[in-house]
């Protein structure tokens, strides 16, 4: 994992965490205009960059975070935003609960269980994408489908990171479509806001698993949408959402 730093270090640190198997660069340029107000700080998930290790677990990505933050944060951070597997691997973060976070976003996140057999149809198409310059393919368009995601969440692949090995994304696919929630996260106190689009099944699924353990939570379901929608295509009025809710 590599981590990359913008805005000015004196004021609040957000972290943000980018969705699975995708390029951290694309989803600053996004979230971009929170370093006026903020230190915002990128990681590169392992595996979604030139020259990386490949993928091992959600566990071991948080503990990268967590060794970063605690050197060269003092183990606090104000914020967290992940976008679907950044939301989590936030899950994860919180579970273990070794840094301080005041607010945590989760936009997209999965939780509910899709299994082994959806894993390894998403590493088949992937890989053909991959040969094929990203171009999205009618096996990714079966696998989408069963994800919840329809047409207009397809959009989303132009932010993937076509670099990765296959070993790292058999791995990646793997813990993504085979993780659990860990009921530790029932211990943290940090501000959680559960968001996803009314178009997201699995998402409003994982909300309901998240809502079992969580002591302090806001939801909000943007209406006629689906997975990353609103980043992607309406990104200011995003991006104020955002910034509203840090501010509370």
């Amino acid at each position: 994992m590599k981590f990359h730093s913008y805005g000015d270090k004196k004021n609040k640190t957000i972290l943000a965490l980018h969705g699975m198997l995708c390029d951290w660069q694309k989803f600053r340029e996004l979230l971009k205009p929170l370093e006026e107000t903020y230190y915002v700080i990128y990681p590169a998930m392992t595996g979604c960059y030139d020259g990386s290790e490949n993928f091992v677990s959600f566990a071991k990505e948080s503990e990268q975070i967590e060794a970063y933050v605690t050197e060269n944060l003092g183990g606090e951070l104000y914020a967290v935003w992940g976008a679907s597997q950044g939301a989590t691997v936030l899950t994860e973060l919180l579970a273990r609960n070794r840094i301080s976070i005041e607010k945590a976003i989760l936009d997209g996140v999965y939780l509910a269980h899709q299994g082994i057999i959806c894993a390894k149809l998403g590493l088949k198409a992937f890989l053909k994408m991959q040969k094929n310059g990203g171009q999205i393919s009618k096996r990714m368009q079966v696998v989408s489908k069963l994800m919840g995601l329809g047409k207009e969440d397809l959009a989303e692949f132009s932010l993937l990171y076509w670099g990765s090995s296959k070993e790292c994304m058999q791995a990646n696919l793997i813990e993504n479509y085979t993780y659990r929630v860990n009921e530790d996260i029932s211990k943290t106190e940090t501000k959680v806001y559960l968001w996803c689009g009314s178009k997201e099944p699995y998402a409003i699924k994982s909300h309901e698993i998240l809502k079992k353990y969580l002591k302090n939570y806001e939801e909000h379901i943007w209406p006629n949408v689906g997975h990353g929608v609103m980043l992607y295509f309406h990104t200011d009025e995003y991006v104020d959402a955002v910034r509203e809710k840090l501010k509370e």
